[in-house]
């Protein structure tokens, strides 16, 4: 039988799943009240993505990571280990802070699980770093050049029998197993299974075993906040998380030195292993968004900014396969939110041609004004209100701030006010200050 999605524009596609999600269907909220506010705190970021003016004002999501924890006294190791207080700092902070939108707690990962599994793409609280830090990306050539042709022949094989062993000291051994192509036939089944049985690879897979066991438990725990969080009338900023081909690339496989070299000597290779991953971007963004009944799709930019390479450069290896991954998934009734980190002032034209109304732009360090004038009316935009004055600023200075962001670049419609950058931490008043400034001068 044929999908009925078959027969539907991707924007009404898309329409559909923001209402839905809009609607709250499913959350057992806490009374009408909360019901109530729910459904105007998505709705306004609805009409945001949509273009539309909201019924009275913008809408204000500050996105945080371990800003909540840092707020209510506590370390980063803290809520790296004990996901009770992740989740109670996560559901007082949204009670508190009252923006439109709570942040993914989820992204403050379980700490037990990483040092099980010997994780080494990051140094975490308590592991490579203070305890009351937070995270720190260790970025190495973790694919050689000459692993170009396997990654782009067979990413899943390449990730699970090269990537996993060199990222995850535990998982070491599972670099000896043969293809698992070899269980096509009975005969050619006893070899692979027998290179499952090696001691080595049995503990290997002992360790990926008891991670899942301590990451099901921390869910478990952690859920049930999560649950009071959308429960309470707060809708959550994301469903789904992927990223840019080219920043999979540079990020976690070649590194960043490795790979701008590559664009020059072997630019060919380069541009099949980013092309090879556009599917499988869409495909994970989409998933979580589906799993969890909400439609924006987070996609953090890293390696595109102005600095990093030329417009030449960002045309050919970087712009084509993230939009391929933006289109992905707005054929797939989701919304690409795009976390725009550092400055696109010499990119923002490019932005212009995805489909108009049916994704966001967060900026960083982009001129907001600009930003206004080239993709008002196109594309939805947010941010551009600078971290470092949460921190470091008084109140006047960010009601000031937020004021001149509002009057540059909120316009008509289509506009979000967000900070520039994911919040590790935050001053409680300069934080409010932002909020309550937003909501009360944001008004249209």
């Amino acid at each position: 039988m044929t999908d009925i999605k078959d027969h539907v524009s991707p924007s009404q596609l898309q329409a559909d799943f923001l209402e839905k999600w809009v609607s709250g269907e499913g959350i057992d909220f806490i009374d009408d009240n909360a019901s109530e506010s729910y459904q105007y705190r998505a709705g306004l970021i609805k009409d945001a993505i949509q273009l539309k003016k909201s019924p009275d004002r913008v809408p204000v999501v500050p996105l945080c990571t371990f800003a909540p924890v840092n707020l209510y006294g506590y370390t980063g190791k803290e809520a790296m280990y004990d996901p009770h207080i992740l989740g109670k700092v996560s559901l007082d902070y949204c009670k508190e802070y009252d923006a439109d939108a709570a942040g993914a707690a989820p992204m403050v990962m379980y700490g037990p699980a990483l040092e099980t599994l010997d994780y080494r793409l990051y140094k975490w609280p308590g592991h490579g770093v203070k305890e009351e830090l937070y995270y720190q990306f260790v970025e190495k050539e973790y694919m050689k050049a000459e692993e170009y042709d396997h990654f782009i022949a067979d990413p899943s094989d390449y990730w699970f029998r090269v990537w996993l062993p060199r990222t995850h000291g535990a998982l070491g051994p599972l670099a000896e197993l043969p293809p698992i192509y070899g269980t096509m036939e009975l005969p050619m089944a006893g070899p692979w299974l027998c290179a499952l049985g090696a001691p080595p690879i049995q503990e290997a897979y002992k360790a990926l075993l008891e991670a899942g066991r301590q990451c099901f438990e921390w869910i478990n725990v952690l859920g049930p906040y999560l649950a009071q969080i959308t429960q309470a009338g707060f809708p959550f900023y994301a469903g789904g998380a992927t990223k840019a081909p080219f920043d999979v690339l540079g990020d976690s496989f070649r590194g960043t030195v490795q790979l701008m070299m590559d664009l020059y000597r072997r630019p060919e290779k380069v541009l099949a292993a980013v092309e090879r991953l556009v599917p499988l971007m869409v495909d994970s963004g989409a998933a979580g968004a589906y799993a969890n009944n909400n439609p924006l799709v987070f996609i953090p930019l890293h390696k595109g900014a102005d600095g990093f390479m030329s417009n030449e450069q960002f045309e050919k290896f970087y712009w084509p396969t993230l939009k391929g991954v933006m289109v992905g998934l707005i054929e797939k009734g989701c919304v690409p939110i795009c976390f725009v980190e550092g400055g696109y002032n010499q990119r923002l034209e490019y932005l212009t041609e995805v489909p108009e109304g049916q994704c966001m732009f967060i900026f960083d360090k982009t001129d907001m004004a600009r930003a206004r004038k080239i993709l008002g009316g196109k594309s939805c935009i947010g941010g551009g209100f600078p971290v470092s004055l949460i921190v470091t600023g008084n109140v006047q200075q960010v009601q000031d701030e937020t004021k001149r962001l509002l009057d540059s670049a909120a316009g008509d419609g289509g506009y979000v006010l967000s900070i520039g950058c994911a919040m590790d931490e935050a001053k409680e008043d300069t934080l409010k200050a932002f909020i309550r400034t937003g909501k009360e001068y944001g008004k249209y």
